[in-house]
Formats: structure tokens, C-alpha cells, sequence
């Protein structure tokens, strides 16, 4: 099997991404339906028993659903995340008691682990979820022939700390939520607005943009080869705007990058890896 990755869905709406390796498949975020979850991996030709692991970034329902916890129970998939999630998540969440009886949860702090061939690097990211929200970096493999994948998918701002877990990635899955002249003009309330920009909200595609020139000035010479473009507000970004805003900055220092956009409403775009 060829390694890929391929967003099953990005946005409000909900969140799932899943990476496949020759040794391992993985999913990053749960936060659809069953049975949308079940429909879009079998668009991919992928089988939910096939299924080794739900990486959970942050406890907030579009990125872990109250439907995540029976799929994964009745599929054995263990979940994995931050001590201070699993407990947060199991105190609100009834359903979660499943896997708790099915001993699938795995506490994940600051710990690398490996299934299969892919190693996993979880890194916090400044996001207001209850518990911590995480970023992942996931190296795969043989040795001669690696590919590394680094995502970040809500996040307020991008410390230099956080910076450095994209240095050298293959492919980076980063958020670009929103076009600012949008978001103040979207008539929201003013405390959301902040919210969403503020330094525990989420990335601008300016932002994103910029850490994306960063991310490639600091890596070997044609390491990046592509960047998805994640978390698209639908009121308040489109994927024509923040990937125009994206081209556009990064064109002398990351133009040789590959941009695409994730869809809330479909699977893709998928990258070989």
C-alpha cells in the first residue's frame, strides 16, 4: 500500500484526517458521524477496522464527537491524547465510558510512540479548549526513504517553539481559518470576533502564510514539498482567498511548495507520501 495522507473532512462542521503507511493507518481527529466517517474512508477504499489509532488533538466536539467513542469501541481503535483530555472528555462525555470499559484510551503527554512504522510527536499549540490542544508530528518509513508530516489545525498564533516541529516536513497540514476583512465585517458578535482572533483563537491566512515562509527558511533546501491548507471558516474565508493570500507571500521564499485546500464537505486533497 502506498503511504498517503487525505482530510476527511476540515472545518466547523468537523474534523478527521487519516494517514496510511505500508505498517500503519491513523486517524487525526474524529469529529463527524459515524456514519459519515464510515462513508468517507470507504471512499478511499479503507475499511474502518482497519483503523489503529484516533490521535485527538483537543477536546472541542468538532475535532472529537459524541459519535467518536461507539465507532472506536466497536472497531477497537485506540485513542490517544493528553491525560488532562481523556479525563476531561470522560467526565463530559457518557459515551466515553465504552472506552474506558475497552481500555482504548492512551494518555499521550509529551511521549513518543510508535504504531506500526509511523512515530508520533505530539507538541502543544495555543488554542481555549478545555485540557490542551496539541499539534502532531508523524515520521514514517524506512530509514533512507522517510517522510516526515507535521499538522496543526486550531491554533491561535505559531510560537517559535511550535515552529520548530515543522522544520524539514514533507508535508505540513496547517490551519488558515480566516480572511481578517471578513471575520470584522461577518457581523458576529465583537467578543467572538476577538475570540477568533486572538492569540488562542485561530490562524489567519496571513499568519498561516507567514509561518509557512518561516517553516521553509528554516528547512533543507526542497524539503517542503506540500501544504494543506485546514480549518476554512465557511462565512469567513474561502479556499480561492486564502490560497491566493498564500502564493502570494510565500512566493520568494516558498513558491517551489505544492498549496491545496481541505474541504468541509468531501475527502481530499490526498498526498503520496
Amino acid at each position: 500500500m502506498n503511504a498517503f495522507l487525505c482530510p476527511l473532512a476540515s472545518g466547523s462542521l468537523g474534523n478527521a484526517l487519516l494517514v496510511a503507511s505500508s505498517r500503519a493507518r491513523l486517524l487525526v481527529d474524529m469529529g463527524l458521524s459515524r456514519r459519515r466517517t464510515v462513508a468517507r474512508l470507504q471512499a478511499l477504499g479503507v475499511e474502518p477496522d482497519t483503523i489503529d489509532a484516533l490521535l485527538v488533538t483537543h477536546t472541542h466536539g468538532d475535532h472529537f464527537s459524541s459519535a467518536a467513542p461507539g465507532f472506536c469501541a466497536a472497531h477497537g481503535i485506540r485513542v490517544f491524547s493528553t491525560a488532562a483530555n481523556l479525563e476531561h472528555l470522560a467526565v463530559s462525555m457518557r459515551r466515553f465510558r465504552k472506552l474506558d470499559r475497552a481500555g482504548l484510551p492512551e494518555p499521550l503527554d509529551g511521549d513518543t510512540v510508535t504504531i506500526g512504522d509511523i512515530t508520533i510527536e505530539p507538541f502543544p499549540v495555543p488554542h481555549d479548549s478545555q485540557g490542551e490542544c496539541l499539534g502532531f508530528r508523524l515520521t514514517m518509513g524506512p530509514a533512507r526513504r522517510q517522510r516526515v508530516v507535521t499538522l496543526a489545525t486550531d491554533l491561535g498564533h505559531v510560537p517559535d517553539a511550535c515552529l520548530g516541529w515543522f522544520v524539514d516536513s514533507h508535508v505540513v497540514v496547517l490551519e488558515s481559518n480566516h480572511d481578517p476583512e471578513m471575520l470584522a465585517a461577518s457581523g458576529r458578535p465583537a467578543d467572538l470576533i476577538h475570540r477568533i482572533a486572538g492569540p488562542n483563537g485561530h490562524l489567519s491566512n496571513g499568519d498561516s502564510a507567514e509561518a509557512l515562509s518561516k517553516i521553509v527558511g528554516r528547512s533543507r533546501r526542497d524539503r517542503v514539498k506540500d501544504m494543506i491548507l485546514a480549518h476554512l471558516s465557511r462565512e469567513c474565508n474561502t479556499p480561492e482567498i486564502a490560497l491566493e493570500t498564500h502564493a502570494y507571500l510565500t512566493s520568494h521564499g516558498a513558491g517551489s511548495v505544492h498549496l491545496s485546500a481541505a474541504s468541509q464537505f468531501e475527502p481530499g486533497p490526498m498526498v503520496l507520501l
